[in-house]
């Protein structure tokens, strides 16, 4: 009888964890009119800033999250093509969980467009997804 009410409670946990595994994926994919969102190929971001909104010259906190989950997030970087230069630092990054990025170290140092690039990696291949960001 112990053994039947442990294999219940064993069975109990793991739909528990099924429900929120598929209520976590029911946001994948993201919607395509999320704000500060970026598709290519299978994988697809989304971000948002610490603060918010970000300022000229100031650091800032990136979050990020990746759909499918088991997608990593390998660099983030971002240039002004039409000054033909990037960012003066390099940003670290730091998983939280599947599917959860924290990129902190940025400084976008200059009022204008700049294109956000997110190098990812879903199996065994590689995707940038980029965005165009206009920064006042």
């Amino acid at each position: 009888m112990t053994q039947t009410r442990a294999s219940l409670r064993a069975l109990a946990v793991a739909g528990l964890i099924s429900v929120a595994a598929l209520a976590a994926h029911a946001a994948c994919p993201f919607p395509a009119d999320a704000p500060a969102h970026a598709t290519t190929g299978p994988v697809q971001a989304r971000w948002t800033t610490e603060p918010q909104p970000m300022q000229v010259g100031e650091p800032f906190v990136m979050r990020v999250s990746l759909c499918p989950a088991n997608a990593q997030l390998l660099r983030v970087d971002a240039t002004m093509p039409e000054h033909r230069h990037g960012m003066n630092y390099r940003p670290s990054i730091e998983a939280l969980g599947p599917g959860e990025w924290r990129v902190q170290g940025l400084v976008w140092h200059m009022a204008g467009r700049w294109e956000l690039k997110l190098d990812t990696r879903l199996i065994d291949t590689t995707h940038t997804l980029t965005q165009s960001v206009n920064l006042k």
